[in-house]
């Protein structure tokens, strides 16, 4: 049986670790968690520890470390997705999907033709999605939504990273456009990647020249229409195989170096 995760807002450098109120509520009214019982918390920030329940209250756990854990699962580039939301129980879908294939960053994009008006309470709710996506992945790094974007506000690169390398791709299932599975293959593993991705019917025209003229690039996902959390899930699927290959390749390279190291002169 795997051990209970747990988010909490800081590790800090101390003995004793206390649980919030609602993850205390958790751990003891659906997990019936008690002291001896050992958990896993993580901060959200990369910082993963082992720890032993110590105490509980009626609405409190405090637990005492055990050992820190190296656990790095992050993938080696950053992706970062703009989406118009789709409304409901899909934005769940949306969420969990992402985080568990390692995208870095979720804005959600207002454009012509969106659906979901996100509001600051629907940004507190992706958040906390993030946070039960990441205790079921074993994800110690929180895939950060950031408050919502205007179309042109993007377009014009207001949101890009100028200060590193930085793919800019728009998923738009009409037009001439390259398969994003060709770009991926041959895209550097250490840039920054950026997918715009529109609501049910796509971008207006006009939306797509903003894009075109600000320099991203049009990418197509396959022959048949995909719904937003999967159109999304895709270009995350591929974002993260791309990057476990790029490591294997690594990985391989640096044991035949050693490999080579260790035969003797001839």
């Amino acid at each position: 049986m795997s051990i209970p995760r747990f988010w909490v807002s800081e590790i800090a450098d101390t003995k004793l670790l206390a649980l919030d109120a609602q993850e205390s509520q958790h751990a003891l009214t659906s997990l019936r968690l008690k002291v001896g019982d050992e958990v896993i918390l993580f901060d959200g920030r990369g910082q993963e520890v082992l720890a032993r329940i110590s105490d509980v209250a009626r609405r409190s756990v405090t637990t005492e470390l055990i050992q820190r854990l190296d656990s790095d699962r992050e993938l080696r580039s950053p992706l970062h997705l703009f989406i118009a939301l789709p409304k409901g129980d899909r934005q769940r879908t949306l969420v969990e999907g992402l985080v568990q294939l390692g995208a870095t960053q979720l804005s959600p994009l207002c454009c012509h033709r969106g659906v979901a008006q996100p509001t600051g309470n629907a940004v507190n709710r992706l958040k906390k999605m993030v946070i039960e996506a990441c205790k079921q992945s074993g994800r110690n790094q929180l895939m950060e939504v950031t408050e919502p974007i205007q179309l042109c506000e993007l377009a014009k690169g207001a949101a890009g990273n100028s200060s590193v390398l930085t793919r800019s791709y728009i998923a738009h299932p009409y037009g001439a456009a390259t398969p994003l599975s060709e770009i991926v293959r041959n895209s550097a593993a250490t840039a920054v990647t950026q997918i715009a991705i529109g609501p049910e019917g796509g971008f207006v025209d006009e939306e797509v020249e903003r894009f075109i003229r600000a320099g991203w690039q049009q990418v197509s996902l396959g022959k048949r229409i995909l719904r937003i959390e999967m159109a999304a899930m895709y270009c995350a699927a591929w974002h993260a195989l791309h990057n476990e290959q790029v490591n294997d390749r690594l990985q391989h390279h640096a044991l035949s170096q050693q490999d080579d190291l260790g035969k003797p002169n001839s």
